[in-house]
Protein backbone atom coordinates (compact mmCIF):
# COMPACT_ATOMS: atom_id res chain seq x y z
CA UNK A 1 0.00 0.00 0.00
CA UNK A 2 2.82 2.33 1.10
CA UNK A 3 6.08 2.43 -1.29
CA UNK A 4 9.16 1.94 0.27
CA UNK A 5 10.17 5.79 0.25
CA UNK A 6 6.71 6.83 1.48
CA UNK A 7 6.94 4.48 4.65
CA UNK A 8 9.73 6.01 5.93
CA UNK A 9 8.29 8.92 6.79
CA UNK A 10 5.92 6.85 9.06
CA UNK A 11 7.31 6.58 12.40
CA UNK A 12 5.88 6.59 15.83
CA UNK A 13 5.74 10.14 15.97
CA UNK A 14 3.69 10.78 12.57
CA UNK A 15 1.65 8.08 13.64
CA UNK A 16 0.66 9.54 17.34
CA UNK A 17 0.35 12.91 15.61
CA UNK A 18 -2.35 11.56 13.17
CA UNK A 19 -4.16 9.51 16.14
CA UNK A 20 -4.65 12.48 17.79
CA UNK A 21 -6.09 14.06 14.99
CA UNK A 22 -8.52 10.93 14.44
CA UNK A 23 -9.18 11.28 18.25
CA UNK A 24 -10.02 15.07 18.34
CA UNK A 25 -13.41 14.41 15.81
CA UNK A 26 -14.17 10.93 17.13
CA UNK A 27 -16.22 11.53 20.14
CA UNK A 28 -19.85 13.03 18.44
CA UNK A 29 -21.47 11.18 21.34
CA UNK A 30 -20.62 13.42 24.13
CA UNK A 31 -22.87 16.08 21.71
CA UNK A 32 -25.67 14.32 22.33
CA UNK A 33 -27.39 17.47 24.07
CA UNK A 34 -27.20 18.70 20.99
CA UNK A 35 -29.84 16.96 18.92
CA UNK A 36 -31.62 15.05 21.48
CA UNK A 37 -34.32 17.90 21.83
CA UNK A 38 -34.41 18.05 18.33
CA UNK A 39 -34.92 13.90 18.25
CA UNK A 40 -37.76 14.48 20.91
CA UNK A 41 -39.67 17.48 19.38
CA UNK A 42 -39.25 15.94 15.59
CA UNK A 43 -40.66 12.39 16.77
CA UNK A 44 -43.12 12.95 19.66
CA UNK A 45 -41.29 11.04 22.28
CA UNK A 46 -41.24 11.51 25.64
CA UNK A 47 -38.70 12.39 28.31
CA UNK A 48 -38.80 8.78 29.17
CA UNK A 49 -38.40 7.30 25.96
CA UNK A 50 -35.85 10.00 25.24
CA UNK A 51 -33.59 8.34 28.03
CA UNK A 52 -33.69 4.86 27.00
CA UNK A 53 -32.01 6.50 23.33
CA UNK A 54 -29.95 7.69 25.84
CA UNK A 55 -29.25 4.29 27.44
CA UNK A 56 -28.15 2.73 24.37
CA UNK A 57 -26.34 5.71 23.32
CA UNK A 58 -24.14 5.33 26.05
CA UNK A 59 -23.76 1.62 25.57
CA UNK A 60 -23.22 1.87 21.84
CA UNK A 61 -19.91 4.44 23.31
CA UNK A 62 -18.54 1.62 25.63
CA UNK A 63 -19.25 -1.71 24.42
CA UNK A 64 -16.35 -1.70 21.86
CA UNK A 65 -15.23 -5.76 21.87
CA UNK A 66 -15.79 -6.52 18.35
CA UNK A 67 -13.20 -3.59 17.68
CA UNK A 68 -10.74 -4.82 19.92
CA UNK A 69 -11.30 -8.71 18.65
CA UNK A 70 -11.13 -7.09 15.04
CA UNK A 71 -7.82 -4.80 16.38
CA UNK A 72 -5.90 -7.61 17.43
CA UNK A 73 -6.69 -9.83 14.23
CA UNK A 74 -6.46 -7.71 11.75
CA UNK A 75 -3.93 -4.17 10.76
CA UNK A 76 -5.32 -1.27 12.79
CA UNK A 77 -6.17 0.54 9.41
CA UNK A 78 -8.95 -2.43 9.46
CA UNK A 79 -10.45 -1.01 12.37
CA UNK A 80 -10.63 2.55 11.67
CA UNK A 81 -12.21 1.46 8.30
CA UNK A 82 -14.93 -0.47 9.91
CA UNK A 83 -15.42 2.53 12.46
CA UNK A 84 -15.82 5.00 9.40
CA UNK A 85 -18.56 2.54 7.91
CA UNK A 86 -20.45 2.93 11.41
CA UNK A 87 -20.12 6.56 11.78
CA UNK A 88 -21.41 7.60 8.37
CA UNK A 89 -23.77 5.32 8.08
CA UNK A 90 -25.41 5.37 11.21
CA UNK A 91 -25.68 9.05 11.64
CA UNK A 92 -26.45 10.10 7.98
CA UNK A 93 -29.54 7.52 8.81
CA UNK A 94 -30.84 9.28 11.40
CA UNK A 95 -30.23 12.55 9.59
CA UNK A 96 -32.81 11.14 6.62
CA UNK A 97 -35.19 10.25 9.75
CA UNK A 98 -35.04 14.34 11.24
CA UNK A 99 -35.22 15.75 7.89
CA UNK A 100 -38.41 13.55 6.92
CA UNK A 101 -36.99 11.84 4.25
CA UNK A 102 -37.64 8.61 5.77
CA UNK A 103 -40.87 7.66 7.97
CA UNK A 104 -40.59 8.44 11.88
CA UNK A 105 -39.21 5.53 13.62
CA UNK A 106 -40.49 3.49 16.69
CA UNK A 107 -38.62 4.20 19.60
CA UNK A 108 -36.42 0.89 18.95
CA UNK A 109 -35.44 1.55 15.88
CA UNK A 110 -34.12 5.02 16.65
CA UNK A 111 -32.05 2.88 20.01
CA UNK A 112 -30.40 0.87 17.23
CA UNK A 113 -29.33 3.29 15.06
CA UNK A 114 -28.00 5.50 17.36
CA UNK A 115 -25.94 3.16 19.07
CA UNK A 116 -24.43 1.62 16.04
CA UNK A 117 -23.47 4.83 15.01
CA UNK A 118 -21.89 6.15 18.25
CA UNK A 119 -20.05 2.57 18.09
CA UNK A 120 -18.26 3.70 15.31
CA UNK A 121 -16.12 5.73 17.73
CA UNK A 122 -15.01 2.65 19.59
CA UNK A 123 -13.22 1.44 16.30
CA UNK A 124 -11.22 5.20 16.17
CA UNK A 125 -10.72 4.98 19.67
CA UNK A 126 -9.53 1.07 20.53
CA UNK A 127 -6.89 1.89 16.90
CA UNK A 128 -5.78 5.26 17.92
CA UNK A 129 -4.99 3.89 22.05
CA UNK A 130 -4.04 0.75 21.42
CA UNK A 131 -1.61 1.39 18.89
CA UNK A 132 0.05 4.56 20.40
CA UNK A 133 0.36 2.39 23.42
CA UNK A 134 2.83 -0.35 21.67
CA UNK A 135 4.42 2.61 19.68
CA UNK A 136 5.00 4.23 23.16
CA UNK A 137 5.29 1.22 25.59
CA UNK A 138 7.53 2.71 27.99
CA UNK A 139 5.79 6.34 28.51
CA UNK A 140 1.37 4.57 27.84
CA UNK A 141 0.48 6.77 31.04
CA UNK A 142 1.19 10.00 29.00
CA UNK A 143 -0.02 8.38 25.50
CA UNK A 144 -3.62 7.26 26.67
CA UNK A 145 -4.18 10.54 28.58
CA UNK A 146 -3.34 12.60 25.37
CA UNK A 147 -5.92 9.96 23.63
CA UNK A 148 -8.70 10.62 26.44
CA UNK A 149 -8.30 14.18 26.41
CA UNK A 150 -8.46 14.52 22.59
CA UNK A 151 -11.61 12.59 22.42
CA UNK A 152 -13.09 14.59 25.29
CA UNK A 153 -11.99 17.64 23.09
CA UNK A 154 -13.53 16.30 19.87
CA UNK A 155 -17.37 17.45 20.68
CA UNK A 156 -15.93 21.20 20.98
CA UNK A 157 -14.43 21.14 18.30
CA UNK A 158 -17.34 19.56 16.31
CA UNK A 159 -19.69 21.93 17.75
CA UNK A 160 -17.64 24.67 16.26
CA UNK A 161 -16.95 23.35 13.06
CA UNK A 162 -21.13 22.88 13.34
CA UNK A 163 -21.35 26.69 13.77
CA UNK A 164 -18.87 27.05 10.75
CA UNK A 165 -21.28 25.22 7.92
CA UNK A 166 -25.02 25.80 9.90
CA UNK A 167 -26.77 27.78 7.29
CA UNK A 168 -28.17 31.09 9.04
CA UNK A 169 -26.83 29.95 12.67
CA UNK A 170 -29.54 28.36 13.19
CA UNK A 171 -28.58 26.37 15.99
CA UNK A 172 -32.21 25.21 17.48
CA UNK A 173 -32.46 22.45 14.78
CA UNK A 174 -29.76 19.92 16.26
CA UNK A 175 -30.75 17.67 12.67
CA UNK A 176 -28.03 19.76 10.82
CA UNK A 177 -25.08 18.83 13.38
CA UNK A 178 -26.07 15.05 12.85
CA UNK A 179 -24.71 15.54 9.01
CA UNK A 180 -21.51 17.07 10.09
CA UNK A 181 -20.99 13.69 12.70
CA UNK A 182 -21.49 11.71 9.87
CA UNK A 183 -19.09 13.72 7.43
CA UNK A 184 -16.03 15.39 9.51
CA UNK A 185 -14.59 12.46 11.45
CA UNK A 186 -15.11 9.82 8.79
CA UNK A 187 -13.47 12.29 6.30
CA UNK A 188 -10.88 12.47 8.62
CA UNK A 189 -10.07 9.19 9.32
CA UNK A 190 -10.02 7.94 6.28
CA UNK A 191 -7.21 10.37 5.12
CA UNK A 192 -5.31 9.26 7.86
CA UNK A 193 -6.14 5.21 7.76
CA UNK A 194 -2.84 4.31 5.82
CA UNK A 195 -1.11 6.18 8.86
CA UNK A 196 -2.18 4.13 12.04
CA UNK A 197 0.48 1.58 11.85
CA UNK A 198 2.80 -0.23 14.79
CA UNK A 199 6.22 0.55 14.49
CA UNK A 200 7.28 -0.60 17.65
CA UNK A 201 9.17 1.40 20.37
CA UNK A 202 12.63 3.07 19.19
CA UNK A 203 15.87 1.56 19.46
CA UNK A 204 18.52 2.91 21.69
CA UNK A 205 20.43 3.97 18.95
CA UNK A 206 16.93 5.43 16.88
CA UNK A 207 16.07 8.02 20.29
CA UNK A 208 17.25 8.06 23.74
CA UNK A 209 14.90 7.50 26.50
CA UNK A 210 15.85 11.13 27.52
CA UNK A 211 14.35 12.74 24.32
CA UNK A 212 11.25 10.79 24.17
CA UNK A 213 9.05 12.17 27.27
CA UNK A 214 9.92 15.74 26.43
CA UNK A 215 8.72 15.28 22.76
CA UNK A 216 5.49 13.87 24.19
CA UNK A 217 5.28 16.88 25.99
CA UNK A 218 5.82 19.01 23.35
CA UNK A 219 3.22 17.26 21.35
CA UNK A 220 0.74 17.63 24.49
CA UNK A 221 1.26 20.93 25.09
CA UNK A 222 -0.46 22.14 22.44
CA UNK A 223 -3.61 19.87 23.12
CA UNK A 224 -3.72 21.45 26.45
CA UNK A 225 -3.73 24.60 25.16
CA UNK A 226 -6.39 24.12 22.94
CA UNK A 227 -8.06 22.62 25.96
CA UNK A 228 -7.78 25.80 28.21
CA UNK A 229 -8.81 28.14 24.81
CA UNK A 230 -11.92 26.28 24.37
CA UNK A 231 -12.58 26.81 27.96
CA UNK A 232 -11.94 30.63 27.42
CA UNK A 233 -14.09 30.72 24.97
CA UNK A 234 -17.14 28.83 26.45
CA UNK A 235 -16.80 31.38 29.55
CA UNK A 236 -15.94 34.77 27.14
CA UNK A 237 -16.49 34.49 23.91
CA UNK A 238 -20.13 36.08 22.92
CA UNK A 239 -22.64 33.13 21.07
CA UNK A 240 -22.16 34.02 17.48
CA UNK A 241 -21.57 32.49 14.11
CA UNK A 242 -18.70 34.66 13.56
CA UNK A 243 -16.78 33.57 16.99
CA UNK A 244 -17.40 29.78 16.48
CA UNK A 245 -15.52 30.67 12.99
CA UNK A 246 -12.84 32.47 14.29
CA UNK A 247 -12.67 29.44 17.57
CA UNK A 248 -12.19 26.74 14.81
CA UNK A 249 -9.46 28.26 12.84
CA UNK A 250 -7.46 28.81 15.51
CA UNK A 251 -8.38 25.22 17.14
CA UNK A 252 -6.63 23.87 13.21
CA UNK A 253 -4.02 26.30 13.65
CA UNK A 254 -3.07 25.11 17.16
CA UNK A 255 -3.56 21.14 16.28
CA UNK A 256 -1.23 21.78 13.44
CA UNK A 257 1.48 22.12 15.77
CA UNK A 258 2.14 18.49 17.26
CA UNK A 259 3.18 17.83 13.41
CA UNK A 260 6.22 19.97 13.74
CA UNK A 261 7.34 18.20 17.00
CA UNK A 262 6.78 14.77 14.54
CA UNK A 263 8.81 16.20 11.63
CA UNK A 264 11.83 17.27 13.84
CA UNK A 265 12.28 13.55 15.33
CA UNK A 266 12.32 12.47 12.15
CA UNK A 267 14.80 14.72 10.94
CA UNK A 268 17.17 14.40 14.44
CA UNK A 269 16.72 10.59 14.95
CA UNK A 270 17.56 7.59 13.20
CA UNK A 271 13.94 6.56 13.34
CA UNK A 272 13.42 6.24 9.97
CA UNK A 273 16.15 4.24 8.66
CA UNK A 274 16.30 1.73 11.92
CA UNK A 275 12.62 1.37 12.71
CA UNK A 276 11.00 -0.27 9.86
CA UNK A 277 7.36 -0.73 10.15
CA UNK A 278 6.60 -4.16 12.19
CA UNK A 279 4.45 -7.10 11.19
CA UNK A 280 0.64 -6.44 12.07
CA UNK A 281 0.52 -8.96 14.81
CA UNK A 282 3.46 -7.75 16.36
CA UNK A 283 3.48 -7.74 20.04
CA UNK A 284 5.34 -5.16 21.84
CA UNK A 285 5.43 -7.48 25.14
CA UNK A 286 9.02 -8.47 23.74
CA UNK A 287 10.22 -4.97 24.36
CA UNK A 288 8.84 -3.65 27.95
CA UNK A 289 9.00 -5.48 31.15
CA UNK A 290 6.82 -8.50 31.36
CA UNK A 291 3.55 -8.58 31.93
CA UNK A 292 2.61 -8.81 36.03
CA UNK A 293 0.23 -11.72 35.24
CA UNK A 294 0.86 -14.35 32.97
CA UNK A 295 -1.93 -15.85 30.92
CA UNK A 296 -1.74 -18.32 28.59
CA UNK A 297 -4.63 -17.00 26.58
CA UNK A 298 -7.45 -14.47 25.99
CA UNK A 299 -9.91 -16.08 28.04
CA UNK A 300 -7.52 -16.89 30.80
CA UNK A 301 -6.82 -12.84 31.40
CA UNK A 302 -10.48 -12.34 31.46
CA UNK A 303 -11.10 -14.71 34.17
CA UNK A 304 -8.33 -13.98 36.71
CA UNK A 305 -9.08 -12.26 40.07
CA UNK A 306 -7.39 -9.13 38.90
CA UNK A 307 -9.25 -8.46 36.05
CA UNK A 308 -12.24 -8.49 37.82
CA UNK A 309 -10.73 -6.18 40.38
CA UNK A 310 -9.90 -4.29 37.62
CA UNK A 311 -13.41 -4.39 35.57
CA UNK A 312 -15.34 -3.62 39.26
CA UNK A 313 -13.16 -1.26 39.61
CA UNK A 314 -13.61 1.13 36.42
CA UNK A 315 -17.11 -0.19 36.11
CA UNK A 316 -18.27 1.77 39.32
CA UNK A 317 -15.87 4.43 38.95
CA UNK A 318 -17.03 5.76 35.76
CA UNK A 319 -20.75 4.57 36.12
CA UNK A 320 -20.71 6.69 38.79
CA UNK A 321 -19.24 9.27 37.65
CA UNK A 322 -21.53 9.49 34.87
CA UNK A 323 -24.60 9.75 36.56
CA UNK A 324 -22.90 12.79 38.84
CA UNK A 325 -21.78 14.76 35.73
CA UNK A 326 -25.02 14.14 34.48
CA UNK A 327 -27.22 15.01 36.87
CA UNK A 328 -25.08 18.60 37.96
CA UNK A 329 -27.17 20.74 35.75
CA UNK A 330 -29.58 19.26 37.86
CA UNK A 331 -28.35 19.52 40.54
CA UNK A 332 -27.22 23.40 40.16
CA UNK A 333 -31.02 24.33 38.70
CA UNK A 334 -32.56 22.64 41.93
CA UNK A 335 -30.11 25.13 44.55
CA UNK A 336 -31.67 28.01 42.21
CA UNK A 337 -28.74 29.55 40.29
CA UNK A 338 -29.53 31.14 37.25
CA UNK A 339 -29.45 29.47 33.89
CA UNK A 340 -26.66 31.76 32.88
CA UNK A 341 -24.25 30.80 35.48
CA UNK A 342 -25.81 27.27 35.19
CA UNK A 343 -23.77 26.65 31.65
CA UNK A 344 -20.85 28.46 32.34
CA UNK A 345 -20.81 25.72 35.19
CA UNK A 346 -21.47 23.00 33.04
CA UNK A 347 -19.08 24.08 30.39
CA UNK A 348 -16.29 24.11 33.02
CA UNK A 349 -17.03 19.98 33.84
CA UNK A 350 -15.11 19.34 30.31
CA UNK A 351 -12.35 20.99 30.68
CA UNK A 352 -11.99 19.63 34.19
CA UNK A 353 -12.81 16.10 32.60
CA UNK A 354 -10.25 16.67 30.07
CA UNK A 355 -7.36 18.36 32.87
CA UNK A 356 -8.41 14.67 34.90
CA UNK A 357 -7.84 12.14 31.76
CA UNK A 358 -4.46 13.71 30.53
CA UNK A 359 -3.01 15.16 33.69
CA UNK A 360 -3.92 11.18 34.93
CA UNK A 361 -1.98 9.44 32.34
CA UNK A 362 0.97 11.83 32.75
CA UNK A 363 1.19 12.11 35.96
CA UNK A 364 1.04 8.47 37.24
CA UNK A 365 3.81 7.85 34.50
CA UNK A 366 6.06 10.14 36.11
CA UNK A 367 5.31 8.85 39.59
CA UNK A 368 6.20 5.15 38.30
CA UNK A 369 9.11 6.13 36.85
CA UNK A 370 10.38 8.42 39.83
CA UNK A 371 9.40 6.78 42.49
CA UNK A 372 7.80 3.72 41.53
CA UNK A 373 4.40 4.70 42.89
CA UNK A 374 1.71 1.98 41.72
CA UNK A 375 -0.82 2.75 39.24
CA UNK A 376 -3.29 0.84 41.06
CA UNK A 377 -2.63 3.01 44.21
CA UNK A 378 -3.10 5.98 42.20
CA UNK A 379 -6.02 4.66 41.12
CA UNK A 380 -7.61 4.30 44.35
CA UNK A 381 -6.52 8.02 45.39
CA UNK A 382 -8.64 8.74 42.68
CA UNK A 383 -11.74 6.83 43.72
CA UNK A 384 -11.25 8.76 47.31
CA UNK A 385 -10.93 12.27 45.67
CA UNK A 386 -14.02 11.53 43.71
CA UNK A 387 -16.05 10.07 47.28
CA UNK A 388 -14.78 13.12 48.41
CA UNK A 389 -15.65 15.29 45.53
CA UNK A 390 -19.56 13.69 45.81
CA UNK A 391 -19.75 14.73 49.21
CA UNK A 392 -18.86 18.50 48.88
CA UNK A 393 -22.07 18.81 46.09
CA UNK A 394 -23.91 17.93 49.36
CA UNK A 395 -22.36 20.46 51.06
CA UNK A 396 -23.16 23.00 47.71
CA UNK A 397 -26.37 23.77 50.00
CA UNK A 398 -24.99 25.56 52.81
CA UNK A 399 -21.37 26.54 51.24
CA UNK A 400 -22.55 27.42 47.51
CA UNK A 401 -18.74 27.56 46.73
CA UNK A 402 -18.57 23.96 47.30
CA UNK A 403 -20.60 23.58 44.19
CA UNK A 404 -17.92 24.75 41.95
CA UNK A 405 -15.05 23.24 43.77
CA UNK A 406 -16.81 19.55 43.64
CA UNK A 407 -17.51 19.63 40.36
CA UNK A 408 -13.82 20.20 40.16
CA UNK A 409 -12.97 17.47 42.15
CA UNK A 410 -15.42 15.19 40.52
CA UNK A 411 -14.44 15.83 36.73
CA UNK A 412 -10.61 15.68 37.42
CA UNK A 413 -11.05 11.90 39.45
CA UNK A 414 -13.76 10.98 37.05
CA UNK A 415 -11.19 11.95 33.91
CA UNK A 416 -8.34 10.79 35.75
CA UNK A 417 -10.13 7.13 36.07
CA UNK A 418 -10.43 6.96 32.18
CA UNK A 419 -6.72 7.05 31.98
CA UNK A 420 -5.30 5.22 34.87
CA UNK A 421 -7.50 2.27 34.32
CA UNK A 422 -6.84 1.14 31.19
CA UNK A 423 -2.86 1.63 31.49
CA UNK A 424 -2.90 -0.66 34.93
CA UNK A 425 -4.59 -3.27 32.36
CA UNK A 426 -1.81 -2.95 29.82
CA UNK A 427 0.97 -3.37 32.26
CA UNK A 428 -0.81 -5.74 34.37
CA UNK A 429 -1.69 -8.02 31.43
CA UNK A 430 0.77 -6.80 28.44
CA UNK A 431 0.02 -6.03 25.23
CA UNK A 432 -0.94 -8.94 23.40
CA UNK A 433 -4.83 -8.71 23.71
CA UNK A 434 -4.95 -5.15 24.50
CA UNK A 435 -7.17 -3.99 22.30
CA UNK A 436 -9.83 -6.61 23.12
CA UNK A 437 -8.81 -6.30 27.08
CA UNK A 438 -9.25 -2.47 26.66
CA UNK A 439 -12.62 -2.46 25.70
CA UNK A 440 -13.96 -5.03 28.01
CA UNK A 441 -12.81 -3.41 30.84
CA UNK A 442 -15.03 -0.39 30.27
CA UNK A 443 -18.47 -2.47 29.66
CA UNK A 444 -19.18 -2.07 33.06
CA UNK A 445 -19.49 1.75 32.57
CA UNK A 446 -23.24 1.82 30.93
CA UNK A 447 -24.37 -1.24 33.49
CA UNK A 448 -23.87 0.57 36.76
CA UNK A 449 -24.65 3.89 35.15
CA UNK A 450 -28.29 2.27 34.50
CA UNK A 451 -28.80 1.25 37.50
CA UNK A 452 -27.78 4.08 39.71
CA UNK A 453 -29.13 6.54 37.12
CA UNK A 454 -32.46 4.73 37.06
CA UNK A 455 -32.98 3.16 40.26
CA UNK A 456 -31.39 5.28 42.67
CA UNK A 457 -30.97 9.12 41.38
CA UNK A 458 -34.27 9.02 39.01
CA UNK A 459 -36.35 7.43 41.55
CA UNK A 460 -35.25 9.54 44.56
CA UNK A 461 -35.59 12.64 42.28
CA UNK A 462 -38.98 11.50 41.17
CA UNK A 463 -40.30 10.47 44.55
CA UNK A 464 -38.94 14.29 45.91
CA UNK A 465 -40.76 15.77 43.25
CA UNK A 466 -43.93 14.15 43.73
CA UNK A 467 -43.71 15.36 47.58
CA UNK A 468 -43.32 18.53 46.30
CA UNK A 469 -46.04 18.72 44.25
CA UNK A 470 -44.20 18.71 40.86
CA UNK A 471 -41.23 20.41 40.54
CA UNK A 472 -38.12 19.77 42.73
CA UNK A 473 -36.01 22.23 44.72
CA UNK A 474 -33.40 22.70 47.51
CA UNK A 475 -31.16 19.71 48.70
CA UNK A 476 -33.47 17.09 49.26
CA UNK A 477 -33.70 16.55 45.68
CA UNK A 478 -30.25 14.90 45.34
CA UNK A 479 -28.18 14.48 48.78
CA UNK A 480 -29.14 11.24 49.55
CA UNK A 481 -28.13 10.51 45.82
CA UNK A 482 -24.77 11.74 46.43
CA UNK A 483 -24.18 10.32 49.67
CA UNK A 484 -24.67 6.58 48.05
CA UNK A 485 -22.67 7.57 45.21
CA UNK A 486 -19.65 8.43 47.96
CA UNK A 487 -20.61 5.28 49.17
CA UNK A 488 -20.11 2.64 45.99
CA UNK A 489 -17.15 4.78 44.81
CA UNK A 490 -15.38 4.48 48.48
CA UNK A 491 -16.05 0.40 47.43
CA UNK A 492 -13.96 1.29 43.93
CA UNK A 493 -11.22 2.13 45.98
CA UNK A 494 -10.95 -0.63 48.53
CA UNK A 495 -11.05 -2.96 45.35
CA UNK A 496 -8.07 -0.88 44.04
CA UNK A 497 -6.44 -1.06 47.12
CA UNK A 498 -6.68 -4.83 47.22
CA UNK A 499 -5.31 -4.78 43.27
CA UNK A 500 -2.29 -2.65 44.62
CA UNK A 501 -1.46 -5.18 47.64
CA UNK A 502 -1.66 -7.85 45.14
CA UNK A 503 0.14 -6.64 42.58
CA UNK A 504 2.98 -5.08 44.70
CA UNK A 505 6.31 -6.98 43.63
CA UNK A 506 5.68 -6.21 39.83
CA UNK A 507 5.53 -2.81 40.42
CA UNK A 508 8.58 -2.87 42.38
CA UNK A 509 10.26 -4.62 39.60
CA UNK A 510 9.37 -1.81 36.93
CA UNK A 511 10.95 0.69 39.64
CA UNK A 512 14.19 -1.28 39.61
Amino acid sequence: MWSVECSKFVNRWTVLVACVWIECCAGASYSFGIYSETIKTRFGYSQQELDTISVFKDVGECVGIISGLLYDRFPPWVAVLAGAAQNVGGYTVIWFLLTGRLPVPAVWQMCALLCVAVNGQTYYNTASIVTCVNNFPGNRGIVLGLMKGCLGLSSAILSRLWHFVSPGGNYSDGSSFLLVAAVAPTVVALSLMPMVRKTGPATPLAESASKTTPRLVLVSAPVVGLALFLMGGALWTPHSTQGSRVELAAALMILALPLFVACNATCTSKSSALEPLLPDHHDSDEDVAQPAIQCANLCGALCSFDFMLVLFTTGVALGSGFVAVNNLNQVATALGYPQQEVSVFVSLISTWQFLGRFGGGAFSDYLLTRFGVPRPLLTAVAGLVQSCGYLLIIAASYFPWTLYLGSAVIGLSFGANWSLNPTTVSELFGLRHFGTLYNVVVVGNPVVSYVLSVWVAGYLYDRESERQGGECKGSECFNLTFAILACVCMLAALASLLLCVRTRHFYQKLRN
